[in-house]
C-alpha cells in the first residue's frame, strides 16, 4: 500500500514521474514499491529515512547550502591562494561547475564565474611569458585543461586564450603521439589486449573529457586520435565491470568498491560534460543500474563526497527530490550533513579523518560535491556547437537521435528499458584510482 504522502504527490504533481520504472515517462522512481527489490532501502534504513514529500522549506535549505558552499570555496581560495596551484584546474572546475545546467540566481552564477576566472588567470599567468620552444611533453596534462577553460571562460579573441592555444599546440607537437601526450598505452587497453585497472580507466575518462572540450577551442590542435578516443572509450566502458557493493567483503565500505564507485560517477561525466547535458538510461543501462542498485549501500556507508556524486548523477537523468525517492533521500542526507557541520560542508570529516589530515583539495571537494548534489538544475540541450552536440554525434540520444529526449526542453521522455536489476556482477581487478592532477587523492 502506498504511503498517503506519495499518493498525494502523485495526484497533485502532474510533472512528477510515475512510480514504476516500467511506466512510460521517466527513469525516476518515487515509490519504493515501484523499484526492484535490490534498489530499495533495507527495512532498517526505511525506519531511519524521513517520511513525507519534498517541501519548499527544504528547497530553501538547499539553496542556502549552495550559497554557503560556494562562499566556503571562494573564501578558501582567497585565504590560501596557493591552493589554486595545489589543485590546479580543479580550482576552476569546482566553481564553474556550480553554474552548469544552472537553476541558480544570476548573482550566484556571476560570483562563481568570476571566481573561476580569477583562479584560471592565476594559473595561466606564468605561461604568458613562456615560448613555444620552452614547452615540454610532460606539460600537456597541465596546459590542456587550462586552454579548454580559457576557450570557454574568456571573451572571444582574448590574447590569453591565443597564447595558451599556441603553447598547447607546441606541446602536442613535441609529444608526437597521443600515447606520449597522455602517458598511457591506451590502444591495447581499448582493444582488450592489455589488463587494466580502475586507476588507468579513470585517467582515460578524464582525458576523454578534455579531448571533447578541446574540440570547442578554435585553433587547438590535439594529437592524432584524440577526437576518436572518447567514442572508443565509451564502447570499452559498456562492458567494463562495475560490481555491486554486495559482491565485496565489507560491502560499500570496501575500498575497492569505493574506488570503482567513484569511477562510475565520473563515467557519467563523459556524455554530460560534467553534468551540463542530458544523461539517458540508454546511454549505458549498466551505469544506471549501478547507481540505482548501490545507492542505499552508499547512503548507509555515508561518505559525503560519494553520496553527493551519486545524487548528482541521478539528477542528470532528470530526477529530483519531488519525483525520485533516491534523490529525495540522498538530498536530505546531504542537508543533514551540512547542518550537522554547523551549516558548513567543509566541517564534515570521515570517521577516521583528523583535521590535520585534511588538505586543500579535501576541503574543496567536500563543498564542491555537496553543492552539486543538492542543486536543482535546468539541463542544457545538446545543441550543435556544444560539448553535448559533439557527444550526440557519436552517441545518439533516444528518440530522434538529434539530442531531443528526456532532459532536453520539449523532448519526449524515456524509460529505463534494458535495465536488468541484479545483485551479482563480475568482479574487477582494480586498484585505487588517482585524481589525475592530484596523485594519491580520491576524485
Amino acid at each position: 500500500m502506498k504511503k498517503p504522502w506519495i499518493v498525494l504527490v502523485l495526484l497533485l504533481c502532474a510533472s512528477c514521474a510515475a512510480p514504476g520504472i516500467a511506466d512510460a515517462g521517466s527513469p525516476c522512481v518515487l515509490a519504493p514499491e515501484g523499484m526492484p527489490e535490490s534498489w530499495r532501502p533495507s527495512a532498517e534504513q526505511e525506519q531511519k529515512l524521513a517520511d513525507g514529500p519534498w517541501t519548499q522549506a527544504e528547497a530553501r535549505e538547499a539553496e542556502f547550502s549552495i550559497r554557503t558552499g560556494l562562499g566556503e570555496m571562494l573564501d578558501l581560495y582567497a585565504r590560501k591562494p596557493s591552493a589554486v596551484e595545489e589543485i590546479w584546474e580543479d580550482s576552476v572546475g569546482s566553481l564553474v561547475e556550480v553554474t552548469y545546467s544552472s537553476a541558480n540566481t544570476a548573482e550566484l552564477d556571476t560570483a562563481a564565474g568570476d571566481g573561476a576566472r580569477r583562479n584560471l588567470s592565476r594559473l595561466i599567468q606564468p605561461y604568458l611569458k613562456r615560448t613555444a620552444k620552452s614547452m615540454e611533453c610532460e606539460e600537456y596534462e597541465d596546459v590542456l585543461p587550462l586552454t579548454a577553460y580559457a576557450g570557454s571562460r574568456y571573451e572571444d579573441n582574448d590574447e590569453r586564450t591565443a597564447k595558451m592555444v599556441e603553447l598547447t599546440n607546441a606541446v602536442a607537437n613535441r609529444c608526437g603521439s597521443l600515447k606520449a601526450a597522455m602517458g598511457i598505452d591506451y590502444a591495447p587497453v581499448l582493444a582488450g589486449e592489455k589488463r587494466t585497472n580502475d586507476e588507468e580507466v579513470f585517467d582515460l575518462v578524464i582525458w576523454s573529457l578534455l579531448f571533447i572540450e578541446g574540440q570547442l577551442v578554435p585553433g587547438l590542435q590535439m594529437p592524432a586520435g584524440a577526437t576518436d578516443l572518447p567514442p572508443r572509450l565509451w564502447e570499452f566502458l559498456r562492458t567494463y565491470p562495475l560490481p555491486n557493493a554486495s559482491t565485496y567483503e565489507g560491502g560499500a565500505r570496501n575500498e575497492k568498491f569505493i574506488d570503482n564507485a567513484y569511477l562510475a560517477t565520473h563515467i557519467a561525466y563523459i556524455p554530460t560534460g560534467n553534468h551540463r547535458f542530458p544523461l539517458y538510461v540508454q546511454d549505458s543501462p549498466a551505469l544506471y543500474q549501478f547507481h540505482r542498485a548501490n545507492f542505499y549501500a552508499v547512503l548507509e556507508m555515508g561518505e559525503l563526497d560519494l553520496v553527493a556524486e551519486f545524487v548528482d548523477s541521478l539528477r542528470q537523468y532528470g530526477c529530483t527530490p519531488a519525483n525520485d525517492r533516491q534523490v529525495l533521500d540522498g538530498t536530505r542526507y546531504l542537508l543533514d550533513v551540512f547542518h550537522a557541520g554547523g551549516d558548513s560542508w567543509m566541517a564534515y570529516r570521515e570517521p577516521d579523518e583528523e583535521d590535520a589530515d585534511v588538505e586543500s583539495y579535501d576541503f574543496i571537494h567536500k563543498a564542491w560535491t555537496g553543492v552539486l548534489g543538492v542543486r536543482e538544475r535546468n539541463i542544457e540541450p545538446a545543441a550543435p556547437g556544444t560539448y553535448g552536440g559533439i557527444v550526440r554525434g557519436w552517441l545518439p540520444a533516444p528518440g530522434d537521435g538529434l539530442g531531443n529526449g528526456y532532459g532536453d526542453p520539449g523532448g519526449p521522455a524515456v524509460t529505463p528499458s534494458g535495465v536488468t536489476p541484479s545483485d551479482a556482477s563480475p568482479s574487477s581487478a582494480g586498484t585505487s584510482p588517482l585524481n589525475w592532477a592530484q596523485a594519491g587523492q580520491r576524485p
